[in-house]
């Protein structure tokens, strides 16, 4: 799966730790979008782990 994202990646990391997903990242710089700096992530793993990440991810940003 490859999403685009303004989240920093030490703030993904820690959102993966969290989530205790068996998935990988693959983190590099994108093209920056109204002046903020985004990044293009790849997450690898198998289908229910990089849904327990996405979930987990989606909470923390919308403050859960």
């Amino acid at each position: 799966m490859r999403i685009i994202t303004p989240i920093p990646p030490e703030e993904l990391k820690m959102i993966l730790k969290k989530s205790n997903a068996a998935v990988r990242l693959e983190i590099k710089e994108a093209k920056p979008f109204h002046g903020m700096p985004r990044y293009e992530v790849i997450i690898s793993g198998n289908k229910e782990e990089v849904e327990k990440f996405m979930e987990k991810l989606r909470l923390a940003r919308a403050g859960g």
